[in-house]
């Protein structure tokens, strides 16, 4: 049986929140774009935190083949991942916003792949979503 999600910090509370139909979806994604995020990589972070432009992020793909880029919402949410997926046993925490800037453009984003507490963006809501943070 899986555990409750416990939101850990405000943008969880946020996330779980627009889950629940308390807030609109469009409130999270507002949190989001101004939120840090977790992202594991097959690279450590060089000296300072400075992000290696060599590191790779895990992305995930669906059925379709369409590939997500792996985000999630705390450190800890990535732990089974990070076991899971080896090659991606580094993480860092980014802004959001700068993440999304540097996307690919026919990425998605997942957050919190397999948690109860998740949420998939489409690509193009992504590449939307991009427009608008400029």
């Amino acid at each position: 049986m899986k555990q409750p999600f416990e939101p850990v910090n405000d943008l969880e509370r946020t996330l779980v929140a627009a889950l629940q139909n308390q807030i609109p979806v469009a409130t999270f994604v507002q949190t989001l774009l101004s939120a840090t995020v977790y992202v594991l990589t097959d690279k450590d972070s060089q000296a300072g935190g400075v992000w290696d432009h060599g590191a790779t992020p895990m992305v995930l793909a669906d059925a379709k083949k369409t590939p997500f880029l792996a985000l999630f919402t705390a450190p800890e949410r990535a732990d089974a991942w990070s076991k899971r997926q080896t090659t991606f046993g580094f993480g860092r925490s980014t802004d959001f916003a700068g993440l999304l800037k540097g996307m690919a453009p026919e990425q998605g984003i997942v957050i919190n792949p397999g948690l109860p507490a998740g949420f998939e963006m489409q690509p193009a809501t992504v590449a939307q979503l991009r427009a608008q943070a400029r």
